[in-house]
């Protein structure tokens, strides 16, 4: 378990990276005066990004500018092989919340309700409320809102107040697409830049509350769950333009494999969400169309990267660092044109694979680790920092003893799935089944090592077939009896 430390002020960490916008990189210089938190309670604030690859400074991205994120990893631990179970909001958000495994007849896609595919469980934020905290919810947690709600929070979820797609610009109802279904709901360009304020758009307006949370919740006499969830870089890339200056389109080039992958299954599909946007003067999947989309992404993540540097600053200014473990990612990956994908639906690594950033007391600063995780291990790593019992029936499990010792192994093997594919992901092997027409059975194995980027399917190749073997069958037993190897 982890144990409690004294106040210590003098863990304040010099030097962080200045931005060049209204935000500033995090504030590591706590307000003593402000902390009204006891010293033995431990407080939880989980940032939940949606769509959110690893385009990070702390992952090694040249491209990307996330001082704050950056600052936080070098604050406490990241993790370079963290995967979502399912790569789609929905399911991935009911699996990780309630630790337990995505099947063939629960959390299957974006509408998913732990509620409703899982009746009875119980989510980490309820099992929480119930051990005496105070929970409260700002933004995308759940991907419904309504979602074992009542159970989850000790007060009403708060939302932005604003619809996710909300335009700012006006040229932006000039480019506007048509929805057959929906004709009063047409969705306009799949970017946007305005000139606005950091606060103006949804995301903004969360972090807003979130602030006034944190006040809040320094004041009472019980420990606290906070969870915000952030929109982008989920599409539409709507970001003010200070963040889109930072990213101009020069400095990307289209990825290099423009192909499926080289003996890929049919089954093996991207996502057709992207479609549903205007794409204003562009032609879909061209080389400027690449460019201009890399651009919209990586903007979209700064703008969140400000948000999040400033909720962190909150929660320094309010003396609360030293009770308090803030846990960082998102709900899956996201395909930036690697074989003509856009968007997350496929069981590759990219899709599959998220960031996780772990810093509070009793965790290592300014750490990488390589243990393989899921995001349903949250779940039960929260429990134990903070001495609450988890549901006997959860299929995560805690990787508290990597927090203090990054050296240390996992898991050998995790889990996803997204309808008709069934994957386990070892440290240098993804391999795949998919169920397809007529009972069929395809598969892809990618050899992360040598070809990380996923452009030959090597599952029929001779030298191959003895990990191709062993993950067939660690895979099936999950698949059919839920007996899900992990050791």
């Amino acid at each position: 378990m982890l144990t409690m430390k004294k106040s210590l002020w003098t863990i304040a960490l010099a030097g962080l990276m200045s931005v060049c916008h209204s935000s500033t990189a995090i504030n590591t210089t706590p307000n003593k005066s402000v902390n009204t938190t006891k010293p033995e309670q431990h407080n939880i604030v989980m940032i939940i990004v949606d769509d959110l690859r690893p385009v990070l400074g702390a992952y090694g991205d040249k491209n990307a500018y996330s001082p704050n994120i950056d600052a936080l990893a070098k604050q406490g631990l990241t993790f370079s092989k963290a995967y979502a179970n399912v790569p789609v909001c929905g399911a991935s958000r009911a699996s990780m919340l309630t630790g337990l495994r995505p099947t063939k007849n629960r959390f299957i896609d974006y509408k998913a309700k732990a509620e409703e595919d899982a009746p009875g469980a119980k989510s980490l934020p309820q099992v929480l409320k119930e051990s005496g905290y105070y929970t409260m919810g700002i933004g995308k947690i759940f991907h419904n809102g309504q979602d074992l709600a009542e159970e989850s929070w000790s007060e009403k979820l708060q939302s932005s107040g604003l619809p996710h797609a909300t335009r700012l610009n006006p040229e932006s109802k000039n480019f506007l697409k048509a929805n057959k279904k929906r004709p009063k709901q047409a969705k306009g360009p799949w970017y946007e830049i305005a000139d606005v304020a950091n606060e103006a758009y949804p995301d903004g307006k969360v972090k807003q509350k979130a602030l006034i949370a944190l006040e809040k919740l320094a004041n009472k006499k019980q420990p606290f769950f906070l969870s915000v969830g952030f929109i982008r870089p989920h599409l539409p890339f709507y970001a003010p333009k200070k963040y889109y200056d930072l990213h101009p389109e020069s400095k990307f080039e289209p990825f290099f494999h423009r192909e499926h992958p080289k003996n890929a299954p049919k089954p093996l599909k991207g996502s057709g969400e992207i479609h549903s946007y205007h794409f204003k003067e562009y032609k879909y999947n061209t080389d400027k169309f690449h460019t201009a989309s890399l651009r919209g992404y990586y903007a979209s993540v700064s703008y969140i990267d400000a948000l999040v540097g400033d909720v962190v600053k909150q929660i320094d200014q309010l003396g609360l660092r030293d009770n308090t473990t803030i846990i960082f990612t998102s709900d899956h990956g996201f395909h930036l044109g690697e074989h003509n994908f856009w968007t997350k639906h496929t069981m590759l690594d990219t899709a599959l694979r998220v960031p996780l950033i772990i810093a509070g007391p009793g965790t290592k600063e300014n750490m990488n680790t390589d243990a393989l995780v899921e995001l349903l291990d949250i779940f039960p790593t929260v429990t134990q920092i903070t001495q609450t019992n988890p549901p006997v029936n959860i299929a995560g499990e805690s990787f508290n003893a990597v927090l203090k010792t990054p050296s240390l192994n996992h898991k050998k093997h995790i889990y996803s799935r997204f309808k008709a594919g069934d994957s386990i992901v070892t440290g240098d092997y993804i391999f795949t089944s998919y169920q397809a027409k007529n009972n069929q059975i395809e598969e892809m194995l990618f050899d992360l090592k040598t070809d990380p980027h996923e452009t030959v399917n090597v599952v029929n190749q001779a030298e191959y077939q003895t990990q191709a073997s062993d993950l067939r069958t660690k895979l099936a037993a999950c698949m059919e009896q839920q007996q899900c190897q992990t050791h």
